[in-house]
Parts: C-alpha cells; sequence; structure tokens
C-alpha cells in the first residue's frame, strides 16, 4: 500500500478530440444500455413537452458562444430535424453527458436526464416530432447553466507559442504571477482554449516563491516563451499545488462554496499546456480566467491530493513482435521523456503501489486491469474527485474500505469517455480518517489502439495513465 500525497510532480495528459455531438459515427468505447424504459401514454409535442426539457438541461452548453454552440438547440428548426439522433444520444445517455454511474456517491451538477425525460423524447420521435402551438412553451423555473467564472485576472500570453517542430507531443509552461497586493482566495477559473485542435490538456499549478530562481532561469532559455516541462512543472518549490484541469469537454468551475486555494502576492502560477500536433503546427494564446475573493474572509483553504497507479496494459491476443516486450515499452517511454520519468518507471510505481509484475501475470490487451490501495494518513474532509484515463480508457474507479462490510463506491465511471473529464464535487463532504484505505482500478482495453503495443506509463497521447485527484480541505495549519 502507499500513502496518499499532495499533488507535486505529475503531468496530467488529457486527450484531443472535438466534443462529439449528434453524431452517431464517433460514440463511446462501451455504449451504455439504453434508459430503463418508461411508459408515456401521451403524444408529446415540441413546444409543450420537448423544449423545456431541452432548456432546462441543454442549452447551457448548446447555445452559441457556449462549449458546444456550434448545436444550438435554442434553434426550433435544428431540434426539430435531429429528433431522432437527439432521442438516440439521451437514450444511451451519452447527452446530456454525466459519467459518473449512480453507485457514485451523490454528485453536485448532476447533468443526467430523468428516465421519464428521455422517454417523453423516444416518444416525441416515435410520433413523428409533431411540433405543437409555440404557445404551449412554459419558460423552466430552473436552467442547467454554465457556472459563471469572474475574469478577476486573466492568464494569457503577450504574443503566441509557436509549439516545437517536428514532435507530436510539446510540454509548455508558462508562469504568470498573481496580480494582487494582499493574499486571497482562487475559488474558481474558466480554461479557454485558442487553437483547440491542438490544446491537448492544461493544468495550472501554484507555487511559493522559492521557484523563482528556476523560473526566471528556464523561462524563455530557448528564445520562446515559456520552457519545456514533461512530467510537471520542471521547477523546485517548497509548496506546489494543483489548483486546475481542463480537458475538452470541462466546463467553467467554481470550488464548491466557502472554500478556495490561498494565494499570496509573491506565489506564481504556472500554466502547463500539452499541445498534440497531430493535426497540425499553430501559434497559441490559450487564455485562464480566474475568480478571486477576499483573503480575509471565512473561506476554508483547500488542498489537493495526488493517486497514479500502475499502467501495464499487454498487447491484444494474436499480436505479436518486439513492441509487445515490456523491456521494449520501458525503453521506449525512457527514451521519449528522459530521466524525469523515472519517478513513473513501471517498476516503481509497482513497488510504491505493494506489486511486482508477476501481480498481473493474467493481464490480457482486451481486458488490462490494475489498481492501488492508498492508506489514508490522517482525517481528511474529501470534498470531489477526479479521475484520469486515456484513449484506452474503459472504466475507472475510486473505493473506499474495499473487501469490507463497510466499502463504499466514491468515484465509478463505468463506460470511460474521454471527452468528458470534470472535477466531481460530492453533494455531501465525504470524511475519512487514519486506518480507511482507498482503491483505486483502471481498466483498459488495448484492441482500441490503431498501432497495438504494450503500453507503460507515458507522458504522450498514444500512451496511457491511472492517475487521480482528491479535492480536500487543507488540514496544514
Amino acid at each position: 500500500m502507499r500513502f496518499i500525497r499532495y499533488a507535486l510532480l505529475t503531468a496530467l495528459i488529457l486527450l484531443t478530440s472535438s466534443l462529439l455531438i449528434f453524431a452517431h459515427g464517433d460514440e463511446p468505447h462501451d455504449e451504455p444500455e439504453p434508459a430503463a424504459s418508461v411508459t408515456v401514454d401521451f403524444v408529446p409535442t415540441y413546444y409543450g413537452d420537448v423544449k423545456p426539457i431541452l432548456s432546462e438541461n441543454c442549452i447551457g452548453c448548446h447555445t452559441p458562444g457556449q462549449i458546444a454552440g456550434d448545436i444550438d438547440l435554442t434553434d426550433d428548426f435544428v431540434v426539430q430535424s435531429s429528433a431522432d439522433d437527439l432521442a438516440y444520444l439521451t437514450s444511451i445517455r451519452y447527452m446530456p453527458p454525466w459519467m459518473p454511474s449512480q453507485d457514485s456517491l451523490p454528485m453536485q451538477h448532476d447533468r443526467s436526464l430523468s428516465e421519464y425525460d428521455i422517454a417523453v423524447i423516444a416518444a416525441w420521435m416515435e410520433a413523428g416530432a409533431p411540433s405543437g402551438e409555440a404557445g404551449d412553451y412554459v419558460e423552466p423555473e430552473a436552467h442547467y447553466n454554465l457556472a459563471e467564472v469572474r475574469a478577476d485576472q486573466i492568464l494569457q500570453l503577450d504574443e503566441g507559442y509557436m509549439p516545437e517542430e517536428g514532435v507530436d507531443d510539446d510540454y509548455r509552461c508558462f508562469a504568470f504571477t498573481p496580480d494582487v497586493d494582499v493574499p486571497v482566495f482562487l475559488t474558481g477559473y474558466d480554461f479557454l482554449p485558442d487553437v483547440a485542435a491542438q490544446v491537448h490538456h492544461g493544468i495550472v499549478y501554484l507555487v511559493d516563491d522559492s521557484a523563482l530562481a528556476d523560473i526566471t532561469r528556464n523561462d524563455g532559455a530557448d528564445g520562446r516563451p515559456g520552457w519545456s516541462c514533461y512530467t510537471g512543472t520542471g521547477v523546485n518549490s517548497s509548496r506546489e499545488e494543483f489548483v486546475g484541469t481542463w480537458a475538452p469537454g470541462t466546463l467553467p468551475t467554481l470550488f464548491p462554496a466557502g472554500t478556495g486555494y490561498k494565494v499570496l502576492p509573491d506565489d506564481i502560477f504556472i500554466v502547463q499546456i500539452h499541445y498534440n500536433l497531430l493535426q497540425g503546427r499553430q501559434a497559441d494564446r490559450t487564455a485562464v480566467h480566474m475568480q478571486y475573493e477576499a483573503g480575509d474572509s471565512d473561506l476554508l483553504k483547500l488542498a489537493t491530493f495526488e493517486l497514479q497507479g500502475p499502467v501495464e496494459i499487454p498487447c491484444p491476443t494474436g499480436v505479436e513482435g518486439e513492441q509487445c516486450e515490456r523491456e521494449w515499452a520501458i525503453q521506449r517511454a525512457t527514451e521519449l521523456y528522459g530521466e524525469n520519468w523515472i519517478n513513473f518507471r513501471p517498476d516503481h510505481l509497482l513497488n510504491e503501489c505493494g506489486q511486482t509484475i508477476t501481480d498481473y501475470a493474467d493481464n490480457v490487451g482486451e481486458d488490462a486491469t490494475t489498481h492501488c490501495d492508498y492508506d489514508i494518513p490522517l482525517p481528511l474532509t474529501v470534498l470531489g474527485a477526479f479521475g484520469h484515463l486515456h484513449e484506452l480508457g474503459k472504466s475507472f474507479q475510486l473505493e473506499l474500505n474495499p473487501d469490507t462490510d463497510d466499502a463504499l463506491m466514491v468515484l465509478d465511471i463505468p463506460a470511460w469517455d474521454f471527452h468528458w473529464q470534470d472535477r466531481y464535487q460530492f453533494q455531501e463532504p465525504l470524511q475519512v480518517t487514519f486506518g480507511d484505505v482507498l482503491r483505486m482500478t483502471c481498466n483498459w482495453d488495448n484492441t482500441l489502439s490503431d498501432d497495438p503495443r504494450y503500453v507503460v506509463w507515458g507522458e504522450g497521447t498514444r500512451d496511457e495513465m491511472c492517475f487521480a485527484t482528491l479535492m480536500v480541505i487543507d488540514p496544514r495549519p
């Protein structure tokens, strides 16, 4: 077993992919079962029954200027002409996107539709998508709206960064000083990618001024903004906090009410961006909007714990060759990511989790699973969780005290979808204490790869991770 620890030198790799809206040709790898049947004993109409459902649950994203504004669900013609697609994607619960199963702890901001609403949309489609009368539409009392994050400060380069030439993946870090004269709390952020086709993921770190010497030495040393930074920020700091993440599908984020990350005037934000260049190379000016509250307010200080587990994914049955050897995979990753990658070498991760490779002798490429148990080192109040796999991911779980009568499923994502990787916030805080055990389990399918090989922990889009973070009330004074 291993103790959970504060998030330090870990690079999240989240995946490039445009949002899937109304496209049967690119569904989740493991298609969910249709929602259970609910009887609708009337003929629904668009204005009387369907439009109120969409207004309450969907237009927060599907409005021009929002994250999925290319499909405008405030346009009555668009919706009615897409009735088949709307019914299909809601029936398999792919839209609205909500990955945690009902076995997870109850979450805030649950975007899933009720079985009744899904049945109404299906019955409307089956009846030929009748319009009804426009006067029948009643505006719902509440809408699922995106969080509104104030731009109290915008982290953005003055000039665009041109990613490195001749590579598939470029990790770049950019430093920004907080625009504050007194301590504040960071209470939310909105990550706005500029060149969406190449911005693969983003992380916002907060470090103290002990990192200033390294940042000054690294920043612009190669004649370009920022510095290269695989496996984390690439700088030494006596305090480093993991305060924000972004991937395609991530929505504007507000932290739980009454909480925030403490930011001091001498602190430094480091924005790490993973550029994936398989679709081209353009100068980028991604921006991050930061929302602050007064530092003398009664907010509780947040901290982030990280969890990382082994990645041991064999080739699928029938695939053979040098690329299917574990040592080949380790050598490949070492050559790509350098000596800093030593912290994530497969044998190191196994050792940290109290395991050896023989524990995974029965792993097969079609259904490869790893896990890691973490001893809780002290009483903690956990407010939320985030899980992360790459393109081969099938499922992800966090379970408290597994294999006991008190076992509790914290986060269960049974059909992994790399388009949507949220930092989920619990409806009620989860109290854990010394002696509790948290198990992270990751599952992959290597047949999803276009070029199967043995896969270990790696930084690139085509590698894999088994990773999570916990948002907790900071136990430090």
